[in-house]
């Protein structure tokens, strides 16, 4: 007698009929689908559609992903020096890194939870959003006080 028969686990297959479980029910926007394997069990396999080894934006997952490393690392020294050494160029640098890290975590986001279907819509809505947040940082740093200089004031309030 094997153990999951002993401790009362079954697999999925006992469980949820078979018909449920296909691409359509797990039709998220991961890459990964439901195919039958030999000997009637049913397991998670990745399927692209695309080169796996590669991005959109030509650059293979590995290098995408120590870039978005580097920026978050490098985030950590720009934030501290921006009040350290308030310039016009360490606002548009803020705004710039602040606008890409939103981005790339949206991505991220948009990946793990948005329906397969739905995620040319989500990726249009992504690139407006993150437009729409750049120009507006970059306007505030132009025509206001800047983002340093904000975050400043709005400590001392308290």
């Amino acid at each position: 007698m094997s153990f999951t028969l002993i401790r009362g686990f079954y697999s999925i297959n006992h469980i949820v009929d078979s018909f449920l479980i296909s691409s359509n029910f797990l039709g998220g926007p991961s890459s990964k689908t439901m195919i039958s394997m030999t000997g009637g069990t049913t397991t998670i396999q990745p399927v692209f559609s695309i080169n796996p080894s590669q991005t959109s934006t030509g650059l293979t997952g590995s290098e995408h992903y120590k870039i978005e490393r580097i920026v978050a690392l490098v985030m950590l020294a720009i934030i501290p020096g921006s009040f350290v050494f308030n310039s016009v160029f360490m606002n548009y640098l803020l705004a710039v890194s602040i606008a890409i890290h939103a981005h790339w975590g949206m991505d991220a986001v948009l990946i793990d939870y948005c329906p397969r279907k739905a995620l040319p819509l989500a990726n249009i809505i992504r690139y407006v959003l993150t437009t729409i947040a750049f120009v507006g940082l970059c306007y505030f740093n132009y025509n206001d006080m800047g983002l340093i200089k904000a975050l400043k004031t709005l400590w001392t309030m308290y």
